[in-house]
């Protein structure tokens, strides 16, 4: 089981080997009564002394995660519904161990009716039809697209029209040279990640923060800093102090309708951040992937990327939830040396992404479908945002969320002390619903007692009855 352990971070040893030890166990990468290491092997595997573990295990018994049997170790205790049995043949793996720390998408395994866990858009919202049939028609021109590998930095068409995409939505000026398509968003941070972080480097992330990310930071070793937020963003009067304890190389924000909050960032506070940036020497990671779904009204923003002009900021722009998340397509931008190792690392990582994806969403940029689409989804959304929040003000005495003006997500936190998330969790699933849980976007164990509801996946009827049923099963506790 690899564990890191950040020698320069101010939380004491003991409580960095515990926080990952509960994310695994929240994750479900350690089941219930599976055996941690001993003492002494830990000890020798972290160079730090046996007295700390046996800190660390104490401290996981006291709040319930694990129990020792005296004589035979330490063995997890987690509430399960189901415990799979490891099959004899396959048992011996167990003894090598794990080096993934976490992984907020095991935390609903289990399908469900009202699945509100994942930010994706309902697929009849989708122009799934249409990309079909585009996929069908490149088919029959030239079956051999399914032979050829891309070009690593992705098809040049596809970057041209993006590049004017940017200009005009987003009035980010860009050259089609600087454009990288990554397979989603997701992979674009973990280009990042490998390109300028190495383990023990130190970051800055919005708390709460997207668990994707968090996911791609934790289990490559580097040491976050959550700085909390208020409603113009990620507080930049904090990071300052951050910056001088601990040099970080990279800020990574979600500015548009932040993921998991709602919450998007204020001009000014963007503004803010490139200065710390230019001042502090660090990399601005910007995760755009929800500013085209606004509600009500346009909104009179720009990304950070529009402001940046010494090449702080990498910009990564999705597409996948807007157009189908099955095509995996975002588009990174990146200016200066950083370019080129980043075009590097994904020439190591996949030599290309997908070429027949690539061009089949060329005739929907290419046209005004793109524009037509995005009105009709945010419409739909808006429409599923007003009823989560109609039904859930019923709640307003148990618990309170910011309404967001744009986006797929609720960020709930409940004032009920003694209700506990993963209870909660519990009841839901037995009736068929499922949500993420708060824990998922922050990087270590947290008291707050928040979870998120995305109101993107399921259709209107559904969406109504499960949160009717949801508040039921809260009002029960």
């Amino acid at each position: 089981m690899k564990i890191h352990i950040h020698k320069k971070s101010i939380v004491p040893f003991y409580l960095q080997i515990c926080n990952q030890i509960v994310q695994r166990i929240h994750s479900g990468l350690l089941n219930h009564n599976e055996k941690l290491p001993s003492l002494r092997l830990l000890a020798e595997e972290l160079a730090i002394s046996v007295l700390t573990i046996r800190k660390a295990y104490k401290w996981l018994e006291v709040n319930g995660y694990a129990t020792v049997i005296q004589g035979k170790g330490v063995f997890i205790n987690k509430k399960v519904s189901k415990v799979v049995p490891i099959e004899q043949s396959s048992s011996w793996q167990q003894s090598l161990g794990i080096n993934v720390v976490r992984s907020q998408y095991l935390m609903n395994r289990e399908p469900v009716k009202y699945d509100f866990s994942k930010a994706v858009v309902y697929p009849r919202l989708l122009p799934n039809k249409f990309l079909a049939e585009e996929m069908q028609k490149l088919l029959n021109k030239d079956a051999s697209i399914l032979t050829t590998y891309g070009p690593v930095q992705g098809d040049r068409e596809l970057r041209i029209e993006i590049s004017k995409h940017l200009l005009e939505f987003q009035q980010i000026k860009s050259d089609a040279d600087n454009l990288l398509i990554t397979s989603g968003v997701q992979q674009g941070i973990d280009l990042v990640a490998q390109a300028v972080l190495k383990p023990g480097d130190s970051i800055i992330v919005e708390s709460p923060c997207y668990g994707g990310a968090l996911d791609i930071f934790i289990n490559k070793g580097i040491h976050i800093i959550p700085v909390e937020m208020d409603f113009e963003g990620i507080r930049s009067d904090l990071i300052e102090e951050v910056c001088q304890k601990y040099n970080p190389k990279l800020l990574y924000v979600n500015p548009s309708f932040q993921n998991p909050t709602g919450i998007s960032m204020s001009n000014d506070r963007k503004m803010e951040l490139i200065e710390l940036a230019k001042q502090n020497n660090f990399f601005i990671l910007e995760d755009d992937s929800f500013s085209d779904i606004y509600f009500d009204k346009a909104i009179n923003q720009v990304p950070i990327k529009y402001y940046d002009k010494t090449d702080h900021v990498i910009y990564i722009k999705g597409f996948s939830k807007t157009l189908a998340p099955g095509i995996r397509i975002a588009a990174m931008l990146a200016n200066g040396p950083v370019f080129e190792w980043l075009h590097a690392v994904k020439a190591s990582m996949d030599v290309g992404s997908p070429l027949l994806t690539q061009k089949a969403i060329l005739p929907f940029l290419r046209t005004d479908r793109m524009r037509s689409h995005v009105e009709k989804l945010r419409i739909a959304l808006q429409l599923r945002r007003d009823t989560s929040v109609n039904i859930l003000s019923n709640l307003t005495n148990k618990l309170t969320f910011h309404i967001p003006e744009g986006g797929f997500n609720l960020w709930l936190t409940v004032h009920e002390t003694q209700l506990d998330i993963f209870e909660l969790l519990e009841k839901a699933n037995k009736e068929d619903i499922a949500f993420l849980p708060g824990i998922a976007c922050y990087n270590k164990e947290t008291s707050a007692q928040s979870f998120r509801i995305s109101y993107s996946l399921v259709s209107e009827n559904d969406l109504s009855i499960g949160l009717e049923k949801l508040c039921k099963i809260i009002n029960s506790f």
